[in-house]
């Protein structure tokens, strides 16, 4: 049994994890300020209140889609050089990975922002969080043993 949890520790490598969460935690930080400030302005442009309930959900889409793709810019980058330490140029296929990991990555966490919004009923940029911190594993399994394998 020792022995399986020394590998299972090897394997999932906790230093590499720790990185991936310091990453992790800046890229929330760009992620969560660029989300916040693009659904504020889209509401405003849009003559709407951001703190609403009732917004529509092509709002929050929008929104998570422009803070998606700037986090994962920063977030390509570090963890490609910095967590997993890989130096040769990015490829094809690992780019077309990372682009499906973070589509998919979209995906789970629009549908995730919207349930927790309506479950707790509190506005999307609230929701946007706890749905953020329910993503982390996903994001790193993905990363570890398939983008940047």
């Amino acid at each position: 049994m020792r022995e399986k949890i020394k590998h299972l520790l090897e394997v999932f490598d906790l230093r590499k994890f720790i990185k991936f969460g310091l990453i992790g935690v800046l890229n929330t930080i760009v992620d969560l300020v660029v989300f916040y400030i693009a659904y504020r302005l889209i509401c405003l442009g849009m003559g709407l209140s951001a703190d609403a309930l009732d917004n529509p959900a092509w709002l929050t889409a929008v929104a998570q889609a422009i803070s998606f793709v700037v986090a994962n810019v920063h977030s390509f980058i570090w963890n490609k050089f910095w967590t997993f330490q890989k130096r040769n140029r990015v490829t094809k296929k690992e780019a077309g990975r990372y682009v499906v990991t973070s589509v998919g990555y979209y995906l789970l966490s629009l549908v995730l922002i919207r349930a927790v919004a309506a479950v707790f009923h509190v506005p999307d940029t609230i929701a946007k969080l706890p749905a953020t911190c329910c993503m982390i594993l996903y994001n790193y399994l993905m990363n570890k043993f398939w983008v940047f394998k």
